[in-house]
């Protein structure tokens, strides 16, 4: 929220300077962005009055001009051709700055001297929407009138000096989303009485009426409009506003449009209850009704941009359209033209939530919608749209007529809350007496009564003692408080066993030259169908109702393609070995109702990708199943994977733990590949790092060094080529049961002696009973009963030689 300190001088008596002010406001917690001291960069330039031109005697494009600046007459050689005699322009002399950093000296132009420079627009960061007429590569061409300013300093004869002040409003507190409210704020900061120049329309009694100049007003959803009022004013004359009220938009970053709609904006600025106006003649059969709108109900708003609406948006129609979309915009059918006569004050108060879901749904957020947003005051409503037709007379602009249309069927709640003191002097360890806190209170206008404090109709976040503890506390000083102990019991943070895991994962990659990664949680839907990415994952896809642009239109189901763009770039940018890792979440619409507000599967999914001249599956599935070694996943299996199709068919592996697949690893499919144009082999993992956390463990478990000798045994067997050693090992283990304490793969061998489409698969084992030492006869009984099941199920037989 802007606000020029000129505006702010209405409410109260400001005797510090601007960045003092904004010091002040802040330790009140009124935090203060930026400060803009405007016209501060413009000095030594002033009124100046063109009395002669004449041609340079030795530049074609160059004039020589003689200008009185009201002490002097001095000369200035410049090349503009918008100029002439008795023009009354800016003139930069002899020693002065403009914005920018600009020094102008004087000095010779082509054997002639120019002892200054006449000004343009922008050399004086003006723009030309700000002075119609001014041309943006020539000199500013003053008012004629201004000639009796000559000499005079131009930044204060165009009252260019202005001091604006940029505050970071905290969502609860509307009522500072208007000058009167920090104007409220400024003077109890200062310790200074507010001046409340709205005294007259706090005081005005205007009748209400059922109907005005023919026009009525029904509400019929008052759960979304708690308030509604309009006002009618007639004769109007459309024109330009008065400078004053330019100026004091421009210092809030609004554009002058007309009187009529300056006048809305102003009172919204002003008061912070946003407005509209309608020209009667737009509204069919005189009549208004605030109403849900019609699903697939369309209206084009003053952007000139058609919207489609649902039943869960409010709009503002007559007898057959909308005009306007509630709490957002204006319909461009009801808009103020030049002819219109009769105009239609709007005041109302809806509910900020249906305001806020209309905004995002249309993608049209306005200063309007981020007010209702927050929660305004319904007897806010009354004061502004008598003050919008105040300034109407007041302009000239129009002339009002008697009475107004109030609809009200939700009034608001004054908040009744209790005054402890001895609880608000715990909560904020002072020692105040009960009139001191009083006192306080009563500056910002909130009573006390039968031990109670009344919150003012602009205050609807005071509710708890909490609440006023906190005004008590901003203006006694938190600089004031004392540093003490806290009194609440504390612990200790730690991390639970999810976040240990994965803090320990991060490490096993980093550690083996990985480096960690952030991607988006958004990719599009072309993204998906790049990574071939399966139509049954496509389907659990959360398409995003607003979103930043087509790029980010769905919550991602999988993560794969935003690892892949991120290959993709780092190929591009012709990285030879690149090694990455990200953590963050999958988000599936499982049972198909996010819409309805069902929250949807939130996986963290472990995404590694990697590609280079030293890397390859084997690489990738080591890297794999160290992650798993370090958080003591020790029984797993490994499956052939082939119908996964962003994986190379032949090159990809489940890892398997129980019946959850944790893990998917293997080689890019070359087509995935193709089409994020990467000419390499690229590999890539997915684990489930929220299965894995069933069967992973935080901490290692002690285990006693073995008392009794360990049993070597080497196995060799000849199976068909088709065979996976998975499958083997998985018979071995099984039958082994608690024995067997490792299994190592040592030889892999093919021969035709072994028979077409053989191969003999050797293993390592090792097996010990902690209880007591194992005998031959105990080892060969294992030993044959692994055996018989591999040729039972595998067809296996065993090598002699």
């Amino acid at each position: 929220m802007k606000a020029s300190i000129e505006w702010l001088r209405e409410y109260s008596d400001i005797d510090v300077d601007p960045i003092e002010l904004g010091d002040i406001l802040t330790m009140t917690g009124s935090k203060v962005e930026t400060i803009d001291q405007l016209g501060n960069d413009i000095k030594n330039v002033v009124v100046g009055k063109i009395l002669e031109i004449e041609k340079h005697p030795d530049a074609d494009k160059l004039v020589v001009t003689k200008v009185d600046v009201g002490t002097e007459k001095i000369q200035i050689v410049t090349g503009a051709n918008n100029i002439k005699v008795g023009d009354v322009v800016p003139i930069a002399k002899d020693g002065s700055e403009l914005p920018g950093g600009v020094k102008i000296k004087k000095g010779m132009l082509r054997g002639i001297e120019s002892c200054g420079m006449m000004c343009s627009v922008g050399e004086l960061n003006l723009t030309v929407a700000d002075y119609p007429g001014q041309i943006e590569h020539g000199i500013m061409i003053l008012d004629p009138k201004l000639e009796k300013d000559l000499g005079k300093d131009v930044v204060e004869v165009l009252k260019l000096k202005e001091d604006i002040i940029d505050f970071e409003i905290t969502s609860n507190r509307p009522d500072c989303f208007s000058i009167e409210g920090l104007g409220r704020e400024t003077a109890v900061s200062l310790k200074k009485p507010f001046k409340n120049p709205r005294k007259n329309i706090d005081e005005m009694q205007v009748e209400t009426k059922q109907e005005l100049e023919g026009l009525k007003v029904d509400i019929e959803a008052p759960d979304l409009c708690y308030r509604y009022l309009a006002r009618v004013v007639k004769n109007v004359k459309i024109g330009s506003s008065p400078d004053w009220i330019v100026r004091r938009l421009k210092a809030c970053g609004i554009r002058s449009i007309n009187n009529i709609v300056d006048i809305t904006n102003y009172v919204m600025l002003e008061m912070g209850q946003p407005m509209h106006a309608f020209d009667i003649n737009s509204i069919e059969g005189k009549h208004i009704t605030v109403r849900r709108a019609k699903k697939g109900e369309k209206i084009i708003t003053l952007d000139e941009q058609q919207r489609e609406l649902d039943e869960n948006n409010l709009v503002i129609a007559d007898d057959k359209k909308a005009v306007a979309i509630a709490g957002v915009m204006g319909g461009l059918n009801s808009e103020i033209e030049a002819d219109t006569q009769t105009v239609v004050f709007e005041s109302a108060v809806f509910y900020g939530g249906s305001v806020r879901k209309t905004a995002k749904k249309v993608g049209l957020r306005t200063e309007s919608s981020s007010r209702f947003e927050k929660g305004l005051s319904a007897e806010n409503a009354l004061r502004a749209i008598n003050r919008a037709v105040e300034l109407v007379e007041q302009l000239n602009a129009g002339v009002a007529v008697d009475g107004k249309i109030d609809v009200y069927p939700t009034k608001q709640k004054i908040n009744q809350i209790p005054f402890d003191v001895e609880k608000i002097n715990n909560l904020l360890g002072t020692k105040l007496a009960k009139q001191e806190m009083i006192d306080i209170l009563d500056q910002l206008e909130i009573k006390w009564q039968d031990d109670k404090v009344v919150a003012p109709y602009f205050r609807m976040d005071l509710e708890l003692v909490a609440d006023i503890a906190e005004e008590i506390g901003r203006f006694y000083g938190y600089d004031k408080l004392d540093s003490t102990l806290i009194k609440a019991d504390t612990t200790l943070g730690i991390r639970n066993k999810e976040q240990t895991i994965q803090e320990k994962v991060k490490e096993v990659l980093v550690n083996s030259g990985f480096s960690e990664i952030y991607t988006y949680g958004f990719v599009s839907q072309k993204d998906l169908e790049l990574s071939n990415i399966s139509e049954e994952i496509k389907k659990y896809a959360i398409t995003v109702q607003n979103p930043l642009s087509d790029e980010y239109k769905l919550m991602r189901p999988t993560t794969i393609p935003s690892m892949m763009q991120i290959l993709a770039n780092n190929f591009n940018k012709k990285n030879k070995q690149v090694k990455l890792f990200d953590l963050s979440r999958s988000y599936k619409n499982i049972k198909q109702e996010v819409q309805k507000g069902e929250i949807p599967l939130q996986e963290e999914i472990l995404t590694v990708g990697m590609y280079g001249e030293d890397v390859d599956f084997y690489t990738l599935k080591g890297m794999i199943e160290n992650i798993l070694e370090s958080i003591y996943v020790k029984r797993y299996e490994v499956e052939k994977e082939t119908k996964n199709a962003s994986y190379h068919p032949g090159r990809c592996a489940n890892l398997k733990v129980g019946v959850d697949v944790i893990a998917t690893l293997g080689e890019v499919h070359p087509e995935v590949l193709e089409h994020y144009g990467i000419s390499k082999r690229a590999y890539m993992a997915e684990v489930n790092v929220s299965k894995l956390v069933k069967y992973a463990k935080a901490n290692k478990k002690y285990t006693e060094v073995p008392k009794f000798p360990a049993v070597e045994r080497d196995i060799a067997v000849i199976v068909e080529e088709k065979i996976e050693v998975g499958q083997i090992e998985k018979i071995v283990t099984k039958k082994a049961k608690k024995l067997l304490e490792s299994i190592q793969l040592f030889d892999i061998y093919r021969d035709e002696k072994l028979g077409e489409n053989k191969k003999s698969v050797a293993y390592s084992l090792v097996f010990r009973d902690p209880k007591k030492t194992l005998n031959d006869d105990e080892i060969n009984g294992v030993m044959e009963e692994i055996i018989t099941e591999l040729e039972k199920q595998l067809g296996a037989t065993l090598r002699k030689n």
